[in-house]
């Protein structure tokens, strides 16, 4: 029967298909013949007719106006994402690279090398849809930028975040002054009055940018170090004193005087008085109700969204500049850190990838290099940037010294407030647009905003040389001896890290004693921003923790954002001493059944196309680091000892099995007895040297016959096997039906100096 009614479909399916070609070709054949006899047709009669017909179509929707802004955009963000990249590789913020990008596809390059292909790509008519376009990018960027800063970290440390901050802010707009007086008749006088003139100069030279300092202080693990925390919660009492300075400037510049601006002035505190005393306050209830992706739908979305514009609106309208709102806004957010996570998810990811960009190209096709055409110029730009750094750097350092920060931690602090990146082009942008800041002072300030960001991390790179120096010079290094049982865990999946924790616990555990352990998570994103670093923190470290609260076993947490991940854990082992490091077997050996297809399917697609292609199609999705088998590279380069385990729903082992080949293997006794001692298990030793001398054996442990076959052995229902790399290598590695059949693994690569006492 079945057979049947799919012949009756077939057959059914050609009937339809006849009739609906038919009832075409009927229509057409008669709408054709009603066709006024005077209509000529344009249909082409020959195959390079119709190409030509072909290629007036592509040239017209290339001309297009969507046509042509899709065009921009794929020019613009492949050129930032190329710039940004490289300038990752030489250790600065991706974002500058992107403001370089837009400069250079501006006039300043693009325009002098290529006048013809620059007015093609970016012709005079199209800017405005670009503009209008970065326009709303910035509002969204701006509500991100107020969501990451979170009011509570600055309470913590309020006074000295406030007075920092204000110095930092405070001693370089007052050095602008004497500057501002003395261009402004030469180079200023016929845009706009002094008042608004030397405001915009002074904001420009004292803000922070916030979020570039916040991946700075990532990349540089100081997140969650004092330090670290202090330097953000200046920045961000800095940038929301800088904008508000900012919005008073604003209203100050476009109502002409101080007096006329009182009214705009006032109607800015009420605004500010609503957005947190009563928008603030329901968010916070908001904030305790809405904490996951499951309950936050559209419905709150879209109020958000809704609220953005009008925030955005209202303060556009007072004179204030529309970013303020976007600004403030985020600012009001509740602080709940899996609210802040799902909301910032679903805005920076458009705005910094796509919006951005094109704000970053607005802006380089407004600064004309070319400018900057006379030693006065160069001079002028010297001076800026010199201002700029002295008032920012002194203030900054000076002010942390009052509040009893170390010479060390205040130079720190001056570099990291030096930081002025996207934030200061954002002001300027306004200024520029305000017709406040002419172009010649427009390119000063934008340079003077690309030195003082890049030279940030050359900065911090400087106080540590001297500081080192400082700290050895007429002495030798003092070399730290390495804990006996000081063992660095690194996991990736939280829950890795629990099950590396407990393995952990029974390996080097002593009756009451217990290890020193240091749990290291690595994200290899370093384009995060702060909310979702500190929700990663959270959810990566919440299992682990857990775990260490039942064994009673103190850990230490350290979160790092690196490119590498194998590098950092070097890096770390190197700068610590650990005597061991533990991690799991990686993707490749896991028996998690999305890992086993995806390596299943790897292999497929490696003997298809090749295994160069398939690494170099692994490098463009950015999963080369995540298959990579690292196994090797922590044996060749970690300076101590190395664990790894081949888990199989790792728990608590009863009956474990330690194989050993030469000599060297036994000193992996020691590790396996410790096991089964605080597991309370049974141990089996194996060897297939007659010769190997076990010694005395423990009460629950014995010797399994050297001529039994390690395969059939495990078929007898062992819960571990202990083994060297070396032997690891030699048996199981290349053998996909023992892996097949592995129990948890445990696998040791044990050097001198780094063994336990047996």
């Amino acid at each position: 029967m079945t057979k049947y009614r799919g012949i009756a479909s077939i057959v059914f399916y050609i009937i339809l298909l006849i009739l609906f070609v038919g009832a075409t070709w009927l229509t057409l054949t008669y709408g054709a013949s009603l066709s006024p006899s005077q209509a000529t047709s344009t249909a082409p009669g020959t195959l390079p007719e119709a190409f030509t017909v072909f290629s007036e179509s592509v040239q017209h929707h290339m001309s297009s106006t969507i046509g042509l802004l899709l065009m921009q955009i794929l020019v613009i963000l492949i050129a930032a994402r190329g710039m940004g990249w490289l300038f990752r590789k030489i250790h600065q913020p991706a974002v500058i690279g992107e403001i370089v990008a837009g400069i250079l596809l501006g006039p300043s390059l693009l325009g002098k090398v290529s006048p013809e292909l620059f007015n093609y790509i970016f012709p005079s008519s199209s800017i405005s849809n670009i503009q209008l376009l970065s326009n709303f990018g910035l509002i969204l960027f701006m509500f991100a930028v107020g969501m990451e800063l979170r009011l509570s970290d600055i309470k913590e440390r309020l006074r000295s975040s406030l007075i920092i901050s204000h110095a930092g802010i405070f001693l370089p707009f007052a050095l602008s002054f004497p500057l501002s007086l003395y261009i402004y008749p030469k180079y200023a006088a016929e845009y706009t009055s002094f008042l608004p003139f030397a405001l915009f100069v002074g904001i420009a030279m004292s803000i922070t940018a916030f979020p570039v300092l916040a991946r700075i202080i990532q990349e540089n693990n100081l997140l969650r170090k004092p330090l670290g925390k202090l330097s953000l919660s200046t920045a961000a009492a800095s940038d929301i004193t800088a904008w508000l300075m900012l919005a008073a400037i604003i209203a100050i510049s476009q109502s002409g005087s101080m007096l006329s601006s009182v009214y705009n002035l006032a109607f800015l505190i009420l605004y500010v008085l609503i957005m947190f005393g009563v928008i603030r306050p329901l968010f916070r209830i908001a904030g305790k109700v809405y904490d996951n992706t499951e309950v936050i739908g559209h419905t709150l979305v879209g109020v958000i969204f809704i609220l953005l514009l009008l925030s955005s609106y209202v303060t556009e309208l007072l004179s204030m500049h529309a970013l303020f709102g976007a600004f403030i806004l985020g600012l009001v957010m509740p602080e709940d850190l899996s609210f802040r996570k799902i909301i910032t998810d679903k805005v920076e990811d458009v705005s910094l990838l796509l919006f951005l960009p094109l704000f970053f190209v607005s802006s380089g096709l407004q600064t004309e290099l070319g400018l900057i055409d006379s030693p006065e110029m160069w001079v002028m730009l010297a001076v800026f940037t010199a201002i700029a750094v002295v008032g920012k750097v002194l203030g900054t350092y000076v002010s942390a010294r009052a509040c009893g920060e170390k010479p060390k931690e205040s130079l720190y602090l001056g570099a990291f407030m030096n930081t002025r990146g996207l934030m200061e082009l954002v002001v300027l942008a306004i200024g520029y647009e305000m017709e406040i800041l002419p172009p010649s002072i427009y390119v000063v300030l934008v340079l003077m905003t690309v030195i003082t960001t890049v030279m940030t991390m050359p900065m911090v790179h400087l106080i540590n040389k001297v500081y080192e120096w400082r700290k050895h010079r007429g002495k030798k290094p003092h070399v730290k001896h390495p804990d006996q049982y000081s063992a660095l865990l690194s996991f990736g999946r939280p829950q890795s890290g629990a099950t590396l924790l407990r393995l952990t616990d029974q390996l080097l555990r002593r009756g009451d004693k217990h290890p020193h352990v240091t749990a290291l998570h690595i994200t290899t994103n370093k384009s995060i921003n702060t909310i979702d670093a500190d929700k990663y923190f959270h959810d990566n470290f919440l299992p682990l923790s857990q775990e260490a609260e039942k064994l009673n076993q103190m850990v230490a947490l350290d979160y790092q954002v690196a490119d590498s991940v194998e590098e950092a854990i070097i890096d770390k082992l190197k700068q610590e001493r650990f005597n061991l490091l533990i991690v799991g077997a990686g993707i490749r050996l896991s028996d998690d059944a999305n890992d086993r297809a995806a390596i299943s399917m790897r292999d497929k697609l490696s003997h298809r196309i090749g295994s160069l292609s398939v690494a170099t199609t692994e490098r463009l999705l950015s999963i080369r680091n995540l298959v990579r088998d690292k196994m090797q590279y922590f044996i060749d380069h970690a300076p101590c000892s190395v664990a790894i385990l081949l888990g199989r729903d790792y728990s608590m082992p009863k009956r474990i099995l330690l194989c050993v080949e030469s000599e060297a293997d036994m000193r992996l006794l020691a590790y396996a007895r410790t096991l089964a001692e605080n597991n309370q298990a049974y141990l089996d030793l194996h060897s297939s040297n007659k010769q190997t001398s076990w010694g005395n054996l423990h009460q629950s442990e014995r010797i399994v016959s050297s001529d039994l076959c390690v395969t059939d052995a495990l078929m007898e229902g062992y819960d571990l096997l202990v083994v060297s790399h070396e032997e690891w290598m030699r048996s199981y590695d290349n053998a996909p039906e023992t892996l097949a059949c592995l129990p948890s693994t445990l696998i040791m690569s044990l050097k001198n100096g780094y063994s336990l006492d047996k």
